[in-house]
């Protein structure tokens, strides 16, 4: 297409031959395609930039953030400065560039949100998508598209750091036949003074820049394997049951499970506003020997989701509290009550980092052995003779406590029994986020598919064969090291149902289903591969916790409720208890019963105060030797 096509009154486009590259595999809907992608995730060409919060789309393909908010049944009364309600469709018409030849199809208004609002200010911009008639490019053209990115500033002045400092860009997307096209970009200067054209300059970098994305975006997409179809999710994020009926049949892939509970924009907003709260001052008091940064912000990240499900959850005034369960070095609880939401966390040791947090009434050094094994073990045994020096804590919480379970790897598997067992009649709410995989007994262990929604003891041959498998993990027969690595790739990016962490994250699921605990799964926003968020009771506990007047008219029912109701509910209660254990009982087989695998609990605890568990440092006749690592 010639230069002169891209003409706006008397303003000339420019481009420059390294701008423009052949691309046979690239087809009008894959260029639409990318296209959307780029749209919604401005963070693919620019890492200053968090997201695209969605305004307006012309063709209804993208949703917009007040859509999101509906479709998650977000409060609509939200402080987070974000304008989604209300918000007045724009026609952009009257600002679309008229190009030769070419026809005005779509409109997208977006507000470009930077990851450092202290650095930078957020951007309104018109997106304008033509199709280019067949007799604008040659004879025997197939057709085009051109998409014009064009910033709502007046002048130059006015465009922040990370978007060119131009009127407007574009993607010319040519096809002469089915198996000829190219790409080119283009960009309109404010002046012809104000713009460096030299090889060397910061625009001619950018505009290759944006080249490459889209061609390495368009090859990664054509390359990629077919996925099975996206689950549908209702109004309020669960996904549809005749799309998902057993946790064997669960999909982990991102693209089913991201954004079902919270709208992205939602959590990244709470998110930035306590990175520029707190994570200065953590950093600057972190006392551990790991890197802070990444415990930090991961940490802050998970709070911000935290933060935005309880509003989500419940009203002002209402949250009945949490507990962090293995909190690690203790930031995100931390975090959580210096944000006004009263719990605690605890661990099996102490960490450095508590003294520094001067947090330590809410941080215990506890040790958690679960109440199944504790009748187990204590049956004719005193269990102060076996943890003579440990502050010992059952995992029965109070009624309403939220659980949070943030890769407290051994516990992880409990975390929905011991929901379960707190309180019966309405087991507690949480949020597990699966790490390594272990067994009931806490030893490590690799869940099968097979083992997912086994509902029956495994006999001694398949045992053994489990045990086998955790030992030696199975290896290609050929050492095709491309195949490795797609392999490695999928399992960190949750498309291999098959992984470990996969395999984990659905038995935990399994687990819950199996006691009538309702949970989602949700794609955390986290820097770490172990990302995936197992929310439990949520609709339950946001019927429990919601409006004052609710809570009154649901008091008012339990004062008139009859005795035989009570009694029918007790003896469900008694239920679901004789099923746990008849669950317990059969999770334990492979580490030989329950018994067997609570003394395994309990040894592994011994270990964790002699100084010999898992991450345990020994630090010989240090001062702070009553401390951990990280």
């Amino acid at each position: 297409m010639s230069l002169s096509l891209l003409r706006s009154t008397s303003e000339a486009w420019q481009t420059h031959q390294d701008f423009r590259q052949d691309c046979p595999w690239l087809t009008e809907a894959k260029f639409t395609e990318i296209t959307n992608v780029l749209l919604e995730n401005p963070n693919l060409n620019s890492t200053h930039l968090f997201r695209a919060d969605i305004l307006h789309d012309s063709a209804k393909i993208l949703k917009t953030i007040s859509e999101k908010e509906n479709q998650c049944k977000y409060p609509a009364e939200n402080d987070d400065g974000v304008q989604s309600k209300g918000y007045q469709e724009a026609d952009g018409r009257s600002k679309a560039p008229r190009l030769e030849g070419a026809i005005l199809v779509r409109q997208v208004h977006r507000r470009l949100v930077p990851r450092n609002p202290r650095l930078d200010r957020p951007l309104e911009q018109w997106c304008f998508v033509y199709e280019l008639s067949k007799k604008t490019t040659c004879a025997d053209a197939a057709g085009g598209r051109v998409v014009i990115y064009a910033p709502d500033v007046d002048s130059e002045t006015d465009v922040p750091w990370y978007h060119p400092t131009v009127k407007s860009l574009a993607y010319v997307f040519e096809q002469a036949t089915d198996t000829t096209a190219t790409l080119s970009v283009h960009y309109l200067p404010f002046t012809t003074q104000s713009v460096d054209q030299s090889s060397t300059g910061r625009l001619h970098r950018t505009m290759i820049s944006l080249l490459k994305t889209f061609l390495r975006l368009s090859k990664n997409n054509s390359n990629r394997k077919p996925q099975s179809p996206e689950p549908k999710h209702n109004g309020d994020g669960h996904q549809n049951s005749s799309h998902v009926t057993t946790a064997a049949s669960l999909s982990t892939a991102p693209s089913a499970i991201k954004d079902t509970i919270l709208p992205q924009h939602i959590v990244q907003n709470t998110y930035s506003r306590l990175k520029q709260q707190y994570a200065p001052d953590l950093m600057s008091r972190w006392v551990e020997k790991t890197e802070p940064s990444k415990h930090v912000f991961e940490d802050l990240s998970i709070a911000a989701f935290v933060i935005e499900l309880w509003k989500q959850m419940y009203s002002p005034g209402t949250f009945p509290g949490f507990v962090d369960v293995a909190c690690g070095n203790g930031v995100l609880t931390y975090v959580l009550i210096k944000e006004g939401y009263n719990g605690h966390g605890f661990d099996a040791r102490r960490r450095r980092t508590w003294d520094a947090l001067e947090m330590n009434q809410h941080l215990h050094e506890m040790i958690c052995v679960p109440k199944p094994f504790l009748d187990a073990v204590t049956q004719g045994v005193i269990i102060d003779d076996l943890l003579p020096n440990a502050n010992l804590q059952d995992g029965i919480f109070k009624p309403g406590t939220f659980i949070i379970s943030n890769h407290a790897d051994e516990l992880t598997p409990w975390t929905p029994i011991l929901a379960a067992l707190s309180s019966p009649k309405n087991p507690l709410p949480f949020l597990a986020i699966p790490c390594c995989s272990h067994a009931l007994s806490g030893a490590k262990h690799r869940y099968l598919p097979k083992d997912i929604n086994r509902t029956h003891p495994p006999s001694s041959s398949s045992s053994s064969s489990s045990a086998s498998a955790n030992d030696k993990v199975e290896q290609p027969a050929s050492g095709d090291l491309r195949a490795l690595r797609v392999a490695k790739t999928e399992a960190a990016t949750h498309n291999d149902d098959k992984s470990m962490y996969a395999c984990l994250t659905r038995k935990v699921v399994a687990l819950a289903d199996e006691i009538g605990i309702d949970v989602e799964l949700t794609l955390m926003r986290i820097p770490s591969t172990r990302n995936i968020g197992i929310v439990g009771n949520r609709k339950k506990a946001t019927a429990r916790g919601g409006s004052r007047h609710d809570l009154k008219s649901q008091m008012e029912d339990m004062s008139v409720e009859d005795n035989d109701d009570k009694e029918n509910e007790s003896n469900d209660s008694n239920d679901l208890v004789d099923k746990i254990q008849e669950l317990v009982r059969r999770e334990c087989t492979i580490s030989g019963g329950v018994h067997e695998a609570a003394t395994t609990w309990i040894q592994r605890a011994q270990k964790l105060q002699t100084g010999t568990g898992r991450g345990k440092l020994n630090l010989g006749r240090r001062p702070e030797s009553q401390y951990g690592g990280d």
